[in-house]
């Protein structure tokens, strides 16, 4: 990694992607620490401790701002639900789908959609928002008035996190998503690593300090685990028949296809995670703190035992889907056969398929168990007294180890192109030198 950023900072086109991320992310934690106008700010933080759970998760997702009553607060929640709608609608309307596939053009009326469709979820989470702090207005300020500052601020700082998520993806390094998690993630560590030393701290000094020990260590081997699984993959030669006409050969190169054991990243987690906690956060905005039984419960759903199925249902749903998208057996095996290639070892056609189809099935199964053992063990043993704030620390591990492989990966493929860039302008300047001669 240290190679790759060193040589990424060295090209000056990579370099600017880079720095622009950066102010981006910048921008965004300068934005957490602004109150939201119209809201007294110690009712208003009172308020979201109450949320449970449910608030722990939404504040990393928008880097603290929640636990400060930003105007950022839902941070990039609205757009996330916004994004699972659509690829869901996109999959299910055949016209949607259809316009997918027709490259650019396509991805670009789909992305205006999305947009569309995470205003519109900005302006109802914002509501929701309102709902729950109607308590907290100032009460030398009008309330309609208050509550109406409070609402707009909380939309228009939800639409900026969706704006910026799109400004990491066209001008910045790496999907933007990814980036703002991280980000909230990393925010977040230093709280993390702290935490079994205050659990620990009424045993004394030295069992704290062991405690705490142990679970760095625990944590640095579950991340050097996550790492190494992220960087496996199953690498396949095709070979391509060639004819000879004259003294010349003609044919495709033979080539080595690399199958990553993740072929669906981290993105099962992002959608697992949002579509699972959707119902409770719903309720945490609008009845914040309530004693009622029922709420209660879907407040705290996600430290509960309930949440487990539907969160390990999501994860193998999302895994296949997405790394469908990715790696399709069939119109692979189509694709080799069509330029007269095969796989080693495999006859073309029909059998070609089948290998294919079991080899992703198999490293589907795989990735499914790693994201499943990763993600599940520190939720089950959360239960155990002592333990209960690490029932989301096996989500941020997966989350930072499949983000920064992403994000090398991309970054290897950025300088791969400007490498490629530069020896055609080499050519053509050469070119250039000799017709002029």
């Amino acid at each position: 990694m240290d190679d790759t950023l060193r040589e990424s900072f060295k090209t000056p086109e990579i370099k600017k992607k880079i720095l622009f991320s950066f102010l981006i992310v910048s921008v965004l934690c300068l934005l957490t620490i602004i109150p939201i106008p119209g809201l007294d700010h110690n009712l208003a933080q009172a308020k979201i401790e109450g949320w449970g759970s449910i608030g722990t998760i939404l504040d990393i997702l928008s880097c603290g701002a929640l636990s400060n009553a930003s105007i950022v607060s839902l941070g990039i929640y609205p757009f996330l639900v916004a994004s699972i709608v659509m690829q869901i609608v996109t999959l299910a309307v055949p016209k949607l789908r259809n316009l997918a596939q027709m490259g650019d053009e396509g991805t670009k009326i789909i992305t205006k959609f999305t947009r569309i469709a995470a205003l519109i979820g900005a302006g109802v989470f914002a509501v929701l928002y309102c709902v729950g702090m109607r308590d907290a207005v100032f009460a030398s300020l009008n309330f309609w008035v208050g509550i109406v500052l409070c609402g707009v601020s909380v939309a228009v700082g939800s639409a900026f996190c969706g704006w910026c998520v799109e400004l990491l993806n066209s001008k910045g390094i790496g999907d933007g998503l990814t980036i703002i998690i991280l980000t909230g993630i990393i925010h977040n560590i230093p709280h993390d690593l702290l935490m079994p030393f205050f659990e620990a701290e009424q045993l004394g000094i030295i069992w704290a300090l062991v405690y705490m020990a142990v679970g760095i260590l625990l944590a640095i081997g579950m991340l050097i685990l996550a790492l190494l699984i992220n960087m496996g993959e199953k690498k396949i030669r095709i070979l391509f028949q060639k004819r000879t006409v004259g003294m010349k050969q003609y044919g495709m190169q033979n080539q080595v296809f690399p199958l990553k054991v993740t072929q669906a990243g981290i993105t099962p987690i992002i959608y697992a995670l949002t579509i699972s906690l959707l119902p409770s956060v719903i309720i945490a905005m609008v009845i914040p703190g309530s004693e009622n039984v029922w709420a209660a419960g879907f407040i705290n759903m996600p430290t509960s035992v309930a949440f487990i199925p539907f969160f390990v249902i999501f994860v193998v749903f999302f895994t296949y889907i997405f790394a469908m998208m990715q790696f399709n057996p069939y119109d692979i095996s189509n694709q080799i056969k069509q330029n007269s290639g095969y796989i080693q070892g495999i006859k073309p056609g029909k059998p070609t398929s089948q290998y294919l189809m079991a080899l992703y099935s198999n490293l589907n199964s795989a990735d499914c168990a790693y994201l499943l053992f990763v993600c599940v063990i520190p939720m089950v043993l959360s239960f155990i007294p002592g333990l209960r704030d690490i029932a989301f620390s096996g989500i941020g591990l997966v989350l930072v180890a499949g983000g920064f492989i992403e994000m090398k990966t991309l970054l290897d493929n950025a300088l791969k192109t400007e490498e490629e860039k530069a020896k055609q302008a080499g050519k053509d300047k050469k070119r250039k030198n000799y017709n002029k001669k």
